[in-house]
């Protein structure tokens, strides 16, 4: 089996049944949950993904920093003082 034809199955799975993919009572509000508390679940589930995004954001800044800096090194143009700033390679 392709991958195209599980992924379709899979889709076709869902599409037919839709009483797996609902949500409890309390996420769509109808339990016991009311305006404000949604809200606050909502805001608090938006702020730590926003943290997250920033953490992996930060993470993936300094791999690409990296990179940029080791293909400014491998010509030999270059070369790191002891500050760790690029100068001109001067032997």
């Amino acid at each position: 089996m392709t991958w195209a034809r599980k992924v379709v199955s899979v889709l076709v799975l869902i599409v037919l049944s839709p009483a797996a993919a609902l949500a409890c009572e309390q996420c769509l509000g109808i339990g016991g949950a009311n305006g404000p508390t949604i809200r606050a679940l909502v805001l608090s589930m938006a702020s730590l993904l926003a943290i997250v995004g920033f953490v992996c954001t930060g993470i993936s800044m300094f791999f690409v920093r990296v990179h940029r800096r080791s293909k400014m090194l491998e010509p030999g143009d270059l070369a790191v003082n002891q500050y760790g700033d690029l100068r001109p390679n001067t032997r």
